[in-house]
């Protein structure tokens, strides 16, 4: 470990509702610095929880604290949604909340996800691009479990799918809801996008 480095372990593993069909899965949660509250996407610049209100047709009431949690936790039993990231354990460089700041050090057992939950039978990776991403992450756990797959280039969202214990697992790449990710789609485009994959 050099200066400026720090080991961090993914604080919540994973949160998966009742009867959830498709599993959401980002890269890392952002520095702590940056939490408004102790769940996902706890940095409220990015627009994964407004993308999520959206889709599940209602407003998002609460932005600090555990009323936020709660609410947040509510939209995704309603739309049948399952949340994680790629990232298990981590090294996170100058306590930065970039993507390409982190080194990965042991990946989310997916597998162990889908196998505890088998009404779950899609897959939305939220990013892509820059040299850090949740679907190039998820390329590399699916290496280290010795299954082949090679997720296709193109316009979002991209699709494929994989087969796990017999089952077909679609996948989905979708835009990110980073802030930095909002140049590229209109809000409306977005919250359309993980509509049409999620609903």
């Amino acid at each position: 470990m050099v200066e400026n480095q720090t080991i961090e372990f993914h604080p919540w593993k994973w949160f998966v509702p009742d009867k959830s069909k498709t599993l959401v899965i980002g890269t890392f949660p952002t520095a702590k610095r940056n939490w408004k509250y102790n769940f996902f996407y706890p940095n409220t610049s990015n627009l994964f929880w407004r993308v999520m209100a959206e889709v599940a047709d209602t407003k998002l009431q609460h932005f600090l604290g555990e009323e936020s949690v709660i609410e947040r936790k509510k939209i995704l039993e309603k739309i049948f949604v399952a949340v994680t990231d790629m990232g298990n354990k981590v090294i996170r460089n100058e306590d930065s909340s970039l993507d390409e700041k982190l080194i990965p050090l042991e990946y989310m057992n997916i597998f162990k996800i889908l196998e505890e939950n088998p009404g779950i039978n899609k897959i939305l990776l939220t990013s892509s691009s820059g040299k850090v991403n949740a679907s190039k992450w998820f390329s590399q756990f699916l290496i280290s479990k010795n299954v082949i797959h090679k997720i296709p280039k193109g316009k979002k969202p991209i699709k494929s799918e994989i087969s796990f214990k017999g089952k077909t697992i679609s996948l989905v790449v979708a835009y990110s809801t980073s802030p930095r990710a909002a140049n590229r789609i209109s809000f409306e485009k977005l919250v359309e996008m993980y509509k049409n994959e999620l609903v």
